[in-house]
């Protein structure tokens, strides 16, 4: 049993190996197929540029115009050939003794001593035309005994001392400005990403960055500016020390060699020998080449023999026909600074160049940018604390006065005592306090008056209303008097006495009617919430407005109980009622009143329907409003009365109606279960 759990995960294991294998493999294919395309687009460009350049060597165009094409990228390297030697070259960062001519218009593989490359040749009228992609250049760690070659030189050695030198405080000065940077900038961008623009943010969060957005943009702009005059005036200082030392060099050569007509291979021992005594003295390595461009003699010839360096000039300085250039060459992927001069006699004819290298001291660079950052990010700090300070302060107090006044507007009631805001200063911001103020006198003296117009409407609509209501019984009544006097003594008076004190009686009844009516309107009694069983409340209605005068049969389906909800105990059934009262005058056959308790969980819903006419259009709106009605005998007061009731118990009141009658839906809250 045991053998086969090993067997079983040793084949887990190995299909998870595979898999990975798998995995590795395409990965490696991708990356494999990605390299191969982006050497063939290489090659296309390679193609185009040593086209152009053909057409310009088969028109026998000036060197200019040939430089001009073949010196254009660093990734592509051109060189020309006649039947007999090179007669130029786009670049001298290739260390190689001897090219040979092999077939034309066909990319290959080949190693020069300090890359690998792919090559083809083309031919172009009378000469030859080499074209170079240097696929990768070799490292220093890549040449056979480095440290050996290095201690024969004087400005290599430089190069390694200043590379394996760790700058751990410039570097940490770099770190805590671009994280002091990046975090405000950081700040700044999630803050507008979370309001969506700076239009949406708070007054006073948008005074902050607009204080401080240019004050961190200046800072930054500032700070790189600095970094970069320290590298320019360090690079200016370079090429100043190393045109010295160039002049220097040239004048004592010249004095060597005040009677050498020209330099020749035979010299190159001899030269070499001095080169290196002067190089020794000055701590700096010298080339010396020949009017050609080829190297004579070094003061370190181990870089030339070890193909750590090419035996040729820069063409910037052999092709360009300036007197002298200080332009930068390659020690692998290292840049150092070389200055080309003349190598005169004293005679002042040319006899050959000189080139002295100077490695870019590394130290000194960052031992100046620490000492800048050092100096700078402190009160770079302190000031930038500073203006996020003066922007929070500055915010603050530019939007206090609309702050309260948007609290004041919040808390604004009329007749309150604290509505005016207190602000000393006399600027833009006092003058809109001021007229705040002056609009909130005008508003509490606009709704007195008001108040009080809409005061002695009320009384004087309810006054009109009341004399409406009472005058209409009184004619008729009066008149029923009058003709009971003309009867007195005659044999109808007995009859229309008794005519005539009913119709009185029911006259005296309604006036009573509608003084209670508008005793109850203006009192409207406080509405107390409390869990009432609706249905029963509901049944009992009906059960009572059964018994109509008009006959009308009232249907009604529902429980006749058990349904709670949150109403006024007393005033709940005089909703019912005075529904049902208007039901029972606008329908002429039919009333349903149905309780529905399982409408939501929240509410129940009681809609009472009658099949009349319907409610017209153009007074629909004013269904609800106090002494409204289209009765002759109706105060319009019922259903006014019962809104508040329903509203003030938390519920709601709606209708609808048509041509085929109209339905009332009373909504009632339930009360909350735990």
């Amino acid at each position: 049993m045991q053998s086969q759990r090993c067997a079983a995960k040793i084949e887990i294991m190995r299909k998870i190996l595979g898999f990975l294998i798998l995995l590795l493999s395409l990965t490696a294919c991708h990356s494999s197929s990605s390299e191969a395309q982006k050497l063939l687009k290489r090659e296309a460009y390679a193609e185009h540029q040593t086209a152009l350049l053909c057409e310009a060597l088969s028109r026998n165009t000036s060197l200019d115009s040939i430089r001009a094409i073949a010196e254009k990228d660093e990734e592509v390297l051109f060189y020309i050939f006649d039947a007999r030697q090179m007669v130029y070259w786009s670049s001298n960062r290739l260390a190689s003794d001897e090219v040979y001519l092999t077939t034309y218009d066909t990319w290959r593989e080949k190693s020069f001593r300090n890359a690998k490359t792919m090559v083809r040749w083309t031919k172009a009228g009378m000469y030859n035309v080499l074209t170079v992609l240097p696929l990768n250049y070799t490292e220093l760690q890549d040449y056979t005994d480095i440290y050996s070659v290095a201690s024969q030189t004087f400005s290599f050695r430089k190069l390694l001392e200043s590379r394996d030198k760790p700058y751990a405080s410039s570097r940490l000065y770099f770190i805590l400005c671009h994280v002091l940077f990046g975090l405000m900038v950081l700040i700044g961008i999630i803050g507008l990403i979370y309001h969506r623009g700076i239009r949406n943010m708070r007054l006073s969060t948008r005074i902050m960055y607009i204080i401080l957005t240019p004050v961190l943009a200046v800072f930054i702009y500032v700070f790189f500016m600095s970094i970069s005059y320290v590298h320019t005036n360090q690079e200016e200082h370079q090429r100043h020390d190393l045109q010295m030392r160039s002049e220097y060099i040239q004048s004592y050569l010249r004095s060597l060699y005040y009677w050498d007509v020209a330099l020749t291979p035979a010299q190159a021992q001899g030269l070499s020998i001095d080169l290196h005594d002067l190089g020794y003295d000055m701590n700096q390595d010298i080339h010396v080449y020949s009017l050609s461009g080829e190297l004579l003699a070094s003061s370190s010839p181990v870089l030339f023999n070890s193909g750590v360096l090419s035996r040729r000039m820069a063409p910037e300085a052999i092709f360009s026909g300036t007197p002298s250039a200080i332009c930068y060459e390659h020690i692998a992927s290292h840049p150092y600074l070389v200055s080309y001069i003349p190598f005169h006699n004293g005679s002042f004819v040319t006899i050959g160049y000189i080139a002295v290298p100077y490695f870019v001291s590394e130290e000194t660079r960052n031992a100046e940018v620490d000492t800048l950052l050092a100096r700078l990010l402190p009160p770079y700090i302190i000031v930038l604390l500073l203006a996020l300070f003066f922007a929070f302060w500055a915010s603050r107090s530019m939007t206090a006065p609309i702050s309260m006044l948007t609290e004041k507007m919040k808390r604004f009631a009329l007749g309150g005592k604290d509505n005016h805001i207190d602000y000393p200063y006399h600027d833009e911001l006092g003058a809109l306090v001021e007229r705040y103020n002056m609009l909130v006198d005008r508003v509490e003296e606009s709704a007195e008056r008001l108040a009080s117009a809409e005061r002695e409407g009320a009384w004087r609509t309810m006054a009109r209303q009341i004399a409406h209501e009472i005058n209409n019984p009184l004619t008729p009544m009066k008149l029923s008097v009058q003709k009971l006097q003309l009867k007195r003594g005659t044999e109808q008076f007995d009859e229309y006495f008794d005519k005539t004190t009913k119709m009185l009686i029911s006259e005296i009844d309604n006036l009573a009617h509608i003084a209670q009516s508008f005793s109850t309107f203006a009192k409207q009694p406080e509405v107390i919430t409390t869990e009432v069983d609706v249905a029963e409340k509901l049944s009992n209605v009906i059960t009572l407005q059964r018994a109509n005068d008009e006959q009308i049969p009232i249907r009604y389906v529902g429980a006749d109980s058990g349904v709670v909800v949150l109403a006024d105990q007393e005033q709940i059934s005089q909703v019912f009622v005075n529904i049902i009262r208007n039901a029972l005058q606008a329908s002429p056959t039919d009333i349903i009143v149905m309780l529905n308790a399982s409408y939501s969980e929240r509410e129940i819903q009681i809609s009472i329907s009658d099949d009349g006419t319907g409610i017209p259009e153009d007074i629909q709106s004013r269904i609800f409003m106090p002494n409204f009605t289209t009765k002759s005998n109706g105060n319009g007061l019922g259903l006014a009365i019962s809104k508040h009731i329903v509203e003030a118990s938390g519920g709601r009141i709606t209708f609808e109606t048509s041509p085929k009658g109209t339905t009332f839906y009373v909504y009632l809250r339930l009360p909350l279960r735990s």
